[in-house]
């Protein structure tokens, strides 16, 4: 498992503390004993280099379940103004968040939430690069793997239906599962679909094969696979 330590001093928070030391699951780890975060994001736009986060939203999950007395979510004051095709998505306006603490100022919550836990997210990418940054402005760096449930999801439909799907929104994933798409484009509402997708996902795959943190982190690896396999 790659790993990520800490750069920060002895000023760092007793929170950032705790992230940078908190042991996490092992790759071997039986999916269900593992424990687990889902996260959401939303942005002023897709550009990690130039745009920030307006809201998270962290659920966190322990043996396969969901535990919405922890859930956190906040709304936060950026350094830029969202796009307003952002807007469009989100609903997030600068005047609403205007006199809101920025993401340094309110991040404890969430890394509270995060800390000893393997992160689950939808389109990884994009919440690595956004979380990533985030955590640098604490004087840290990423611990652990994540899990994509836009990757695991692929899989799914590739067992189920035998296509390969390209991509796959979490709208969409929700349906195929027969869930609900809880409050979409709300960081919160978003973290909670995901959450409930990547049990879902995570127990009819381990129905089939035996999925540990280790194997569920790297279903990209499957995925390319099948990719080579239907010429994509």
């Amino acid at each position: 498992m790659r790993r990520f330590w800490r750069r920060a001093g002895a000023g760092a928070s007793a929170e950032a503390r705790a992230y940078a030391s908190a042991r996490l699951p092992r790759r071997g780890t039986p999916w269900l004993e593992a424990d687990w975060c889902a996260l959401d994001f939303e942005l002023t736009g897709l550009h990690p280099r130039e745009d920030e986060i307006v809201s998270f939203g962290a659920i966190p999950i322990h043996q396969g379940r969901l535990q919405l007395r922890d859930a956190v979510t906040r709304l936060v004051r950026a350094p830029r103004e969202s796009s307003e095709a952002a807007i469009r998505v989100h609903g997030i306006r600068t005047v609403d968040v205007a006199h809101l603490p920025p993401l340094a100022d309110a991040i404890a919550p969430l890394l509270r939430a995060i800390t000893g836990r393997v992160l689950v997210v939808h389109t990884a990418a994009i919440e690595r690069a956004f979380l990533g940054r985030a955590l640098r402005a604490q004087g840290l760096r990423l611990r652990g793997p994540m899990v994509d449930t836009e990757v695991l999801g692929r899989l799914w439909l590739h067992e189920r239906e035998g296509s390969l799907l390209r991509h796959l929104s979490l709208t969409d994933l929700a349906a195929a599962l027969g869930l609900p798409a809880e409050r979409p484009h709300d960081a919160l509402g978003d973290a909670q679909t995901t959450a409930q997708a990547f049990i879902a996902l995570a127990a009819h795959l381990d129905s089939v094969r035996t999925e540990t943190v280790g194997t569920l982190s790297q279903a990209s690896r499957r995925l390319d696979s099948l990719g080579l396999l239907h010429g994509q």
